[in-house]
């Protein structure tokens, strides 16, 4: 089973590293959506999708392939605190990045108050996200 547990691991790391990107370079392109020119929001808007549906696929695989990781490893048995402060910090990363997405729909019609959420969301989901890596460095 540890075959299973590393590879498991790798593509973990992998999507990890995926959303990581995606938390970083999404609130820049929503911060600049707001004052381009129609044709630049139209080619800010296609990348921004592109990235939105690799981010959504890598969460998809971090909620699957943490909980078997906790299993084959753990045996459902929760490390310690710090599991639980990354735990939480996921769910705030899963909302900020679910209001993000709203946010963007407007400012993709060149809402101004829209771009400035873009940052604060962005920054909130950065934050979120070192967390949940420090934390999973002390949990595990």
């Amino acid at each position: 089973m540890d075959i299973v547990f590393d590879i498991l691991l790798w593509v973990h790391i992998i999507a990890f590293v995926v959303g990581g990107a995606n938390s970083v370079v999404m609130p820049i392109i929503g911060a600049k959506m707001v004052t381009a020119t129609p044709d630049t929001r139209g080619t800010l808007t296609s990348i921004a999708d592109q990235l939105s549906m690799f981010g959504k696929g890598a969460m998809v695989i971090l909620l699957i392939t943490g909980p078997l990781m906790l299993w084959l490893q753990f045996g459902w048995v929760v490390p310690n605190f710090w599991f639980w402060v990354k735990m939480a910090l996921i769910v705030v990363m899963l909302v900020t990045i679910s209001l993000s997405e709203i946010n963007g729909k407007k400012a993709r019609q060149g809402d101004m108050e829209a771009g400035r959420k873009a940052g604060q969301f962005g920054r909130i989901t950065a934050l979120a996200f070192l967390g949940v890596l420090l934390s999973a460095v002390l949990a595990f």
